[in-house]
């Protein structure tokens, strides 16, 4: 709730609601109806039960972002009145209804006065006071004055989670005590060191009940929304961002409902139950600069260029599982926050401007991925799963991404050519995925390296080859039941083989000299063409300017149909033996 912006309501709190609905299950729907005072400037809520009327589904919302009207005037809020009341520390809240589980559903009850007060008397022992990421592609709170994390949760939220904390302490040394007591032996050996003993049982046991309490947090936050046709709480992580939300509601973390410890815990164990007697490691290093032990399979799945901020977000995370697991992994977690300045992920906010994150993520991949070349075993391909799905404007340039472009570009610099692309189903799309365009399978790569003799080959070859490769390996694709949201990313597999096939696509146009767009755009473009148009290019034309510096020239630049008219005629020449084929992006014409 913010101030009314009217004069006339000055000091009435009214709601920011998104919707009034509770349920819009079919037979099961229920809603909440506003009641206004006699005196104009009060009002209560009252839950009603049947089909809601379309005013009802859209609360007091106008339109997309924070845009809303005053319930009692009617007044429009818009989003930088509602930040400056959110920075100001005035935004504050209403309990709309209260849910409880009855026989074979949901019961929505009317808020009370109680209920409404009781929250408020909470007083938390600790607060993560660690600032939240300045990242305005992720994090998109901020304005709204939630500024640190202590910020996501109510009080009466912060008390539960920093319980639960303080017991997983208090269960460790029981489990500990008891496991000797049980005639393990107790050698004081921690996990961390290999240990076997009370101490290290102790410990790992305590790594998954400090896993729940971090999974607790993504259910009981202020960030938890209600999800009106499942009728249960919705986790912060709908989505890889920490958004806004103007209705948030509260699970009971002791009830048998959603949102509740156990069920955070029951996820945990039945992993533990599958994975049986398997026995594994992890080590934490730096890709770019993995050491010189050779002959390794390697399996990759890499960071996805701008897409997901993952050290940002796991901060959420992090700051419980600091607080219950610190003991057992100081060195891990002797920060207050994740390490982030040398995440490979080109954000502009941490890199001072656009294209120095792309050149950071594009030197650092070049490195990884050299590296896994470096290091891999001769005898076995390496894999890399890709699922990325930014995409740009076509500008007469067929569909491109920069992520795909500059991941891409760094598999072909690095030594490797690209011997088959798996689409492989890897996401869970059910749930809130249903109803999106979200992918539901990654592209793995299988990579080799390049043999020593793949040195160069000219245009007009890598033209036939796409042609003549290109449409059996769509239809390939299409025969393996992949979505359509999913098939056009599978679709650069394919140009990508052929494009890495060699170190260099023309004699006098090496990888080195194509310019910024050039390297990889070719076969992705040719990719999308063939997808989007339903056909493989018959005459392949190039939409976005190449700048190209050859040797002992200076210079020039093609534009979207041929050279330009200054261009040297041996260049023109050129281009009409290479039937027109380009130096960067593909699409059929």
């Amino acid at each position: 709730t913010v101030s009314s912006p009217n004069p006339a309501f000055r000091g009435v709190r009214v709601p920011l609601a998104s919707s009034f609905v509770l349920s819009s299950k079919r037979g099961k729907e229920a809603w909440v109806e506003p009641e206004i005072g006699e005196d104009g400037r009060s009002y209560r809520f009252r839950v009603r039960v049947g089909a809601p009327p379309l005013w009802a589904k859209k609360g007091t919302k106008l339109s997309r972002g924070a845009n809303f009207r005053c319930l009692l005037s009617g007044a429009p809020m818009r989003g930088d009145y509602i930040k400056a009341e959110g920075q100001a520390k005035r935004m504050g809240s209403r309990l709309l209804a209260i849910v409880v589980a009855g026989k074979r559903s949901r019961v929505y009850l009317d808020p009370s006065e109680a209920h409404e007060a009781l929250p408020r008397t909470a007083s938390p022992t600790w607060r993560p006071t660690t600032d939240l990421p300045d990242d305005p592609r992720n994090i998109w709170c901020i304005p709204y004055g939630l500024r640190t994390f202590a910020d996501l949760f109510t009080p009466r939220q912060l008390v539960a989670l920093t319980t639960f904390s303080d017991l997983v302490t208090e269960a460790r040394d029981r489990i500990r005590r008891d496991a000797a007591a049980a005639g393990l032996r107790d050698d004081g050996v921690p996990l961390r060191n290999g240990g076997a003993g009370a101490t290290a049982y102790a410990e790992a046991v305590s790594v998954y009940l400090g896993m729940t309490v971090s999974r607790l947090a993504n259910r009981q936050s202020t960030l938890c929304f209600w999800d009106k046709a499942g009728q249960k709480v919705q986790q912060v992580f709908a989505r890889q961002a920490l958004p806004m939300v103007w209705d948030p509601c509260e699970g009971n973390p002791f009830s048998a409902s959603s949102g509740n410890f156990l069920g955070q815990a029951n996820y945990l164990c039945r992993v533990v139950e599958r994975l049986g007697g398997v026995h594994g490691s992890a080590i934490l290093h730096d890709a770019r600069h993995s050491g010189e032990r050779r002959d390794r399979i390697l399996s990759s799945d890499p960071p996805y260029y701008d897409n997901i901020g993952y050290a940002d977000l796991s901060d959420f995370f992090y700051v419980w599982l600091r607080r219950s697991l610190r003991p057992v992994y100081p060195d891990i977690f002797v920060t207050l926050g994740t390490p982030k300045a040398e995440e490979l992920v080109a954000t502009p906010y941490r890199h001072g401007g656009r294209d120095e994150a792309r050149e950071f993520f594009l030197t650092g991949m070049r490195q990884a991925i050299r590296q896994l070349a470096k290091t891999s075993h001769a005898h076995f391909p390496v894999t890399i799963y890709y699922a990325y799905r930014q995409s740009e404007g076509t500008q007469g340039s067929g569909t491109t991404s920069t992520g795909w472009e500059t991941f891409l570009d760094a598999v072909s610099r690095a030594g490797f050519t690209i011997t088959g692309t798996w689409p492989m189903r890897t996401e869970f799309t059910a749930a809130l995925k249903r109803n999106i365009s979200a992918l539901a399978s990654s592209v793995v790569l299988v990579c080799r390296t390049r043999a020593r003799e793949a040195i160069e080959w000219t245009r007009r070859e890598f033209a036939t080859a796409v042609r003549a490769e290109l449409p059996p390996a769509l239809r390939l694709l299409q025969s393996g039941s992949i979505a359509p949201v999913d098939l056009q990313q599978a679709a650069i597999g394919p140009g990508m083989a052929v494009y890495t096939r060699y170190e260099r696509l023309d004699v006098r146009a090496p990888l080195e000299s194509l310019g910024r767009w050039a390297p990889s755009r070719p076969a992705m473009s040719t990719g999308w063409s063939a997808v989007e148009e339903g056909a493989v290019p018959t005459r392949l034309v190039e939409g976005r300017p190449l700048r190209m510096t050859l040797p002992g020239r200076s210079p020039a630049r093609r534009q979207c149909a041929g050279w330009e008219p200054g261009a040297p005629a041996m260049w023109r020449a050129e281009a009409r033996r290479a039937d027109t084929m380009p130096l960067s992006p593909l699409r059929s014409r």
